[in-house]
């Protein structure tokens, strides 16, 4: 076992960001920074399969986990991003431990899952005997992400735990806040009591809690609570918060 399955099954906390601009340009050049993965967002950002063969060469030659999040529990989209060479497969508005296991199982092989046969880049064609990959795959590198982020999931959470082949329970804080009725209201307490019922739920059934941060304010926070998959803004909110504070100060400086 090796890279984020490892580090998952260590219990240590790994950071990671969104890919959601479509370009191997910002692939590679945020692949020189020590992340642990990256999630390139296929629900909310206009990325498709053919995309995201270009961009994820390059992580090629970093120790970076690529990860999709997929627009929904979709065998064919989770079937042809693992085949284009992903590690890791994000699944949104899990709600139930039966949509858990359906997605578990869109990403194994016979007999354990459905997954089709035709492995393509993830074997680079052929150079990878196949044999290999179908024994080593799933057991050291594939890490299966399952979103927390509706009140029934959250009545669910304990079942969908429970689930043999779930890695992670991720928790998206502003679509949790919104189906709980209480939007961007991230010290509610009944926002609090949901991130603490999904940490204890997940130390009781050994699986990593996740959540987003969007400042290393938070990350602290969440780390610091027990969350060891910490998701650190986007490629577009990086862009955005290094030019806000220098384009505001030097506005200023014009407009005296």
């Amino acid at each position: 076992m090796s890279g984020l399955k490892k580090l998952l099954k260590e219990h240590k906390v790994t950071l990671g960001t969104w890919i959601t601009i479509a370009h191997p340009d910002v692939v590679e050049i945020l692949s020189t920074l020590p992340f642990d993965w990256f999630i390139f967002d296929m629900e909310h950002a206009p990325l498709d399969v053919f995309t995201l063969e270009f961009m994820v060469m390059g992580v090629r030659g970093s120790d970076i986990t690529p990860i999709v999040r997929v627009p929904w529990n979709d065998m064919v989209v989770i079937k042809r991003v693992l085949d284009i060479g992903f590690k890791g497969v994000m699944v949104p508005l899990v709600s139930s431990r039966e949509e858990a296991e359906l997605a578990v199982k869109y990403c194994l092989y016979p007999p354990r899952g459905v997954r089709g046969v035709a492995p393509r880049r993830s074997t680079m064609y052929g150079a990878i005997n196949f044999l290999d990959y179908y024994q080593r795959f799933e057991r050291e590198e594939l890490v299966i992400i399952i979103q927390i982020e509706t009140e029934k999931a959250l009545r669910n959470v304990e079942e969908i735990a429970n689930v043999d082949g779930v890695d992670v329970l991720y928790v998206g804080p502003l679509d949790l806040s919104v189906n709980l009725g209480i939007p961007a209201q991230f010290d509610h307490p009944k926002f609090i009591e949901a991130l603490e019922k999904i940490l204890n739920v997940c130390k009781k059934y050994d699986k990593t809690p996740g959540i987003h941060a969007d400042s290393i304010e938070l990350a602290k926070k969440y780390i610091s609570t027990g969350f060891r998959f910490i998701t650190l803004m986007s490629d577009v909110n990086a862009l955005k918060s290094f030019f806000i504070p220098i384009l505001t100060e030097l506005r200023k400086e014009i407009q005296r």
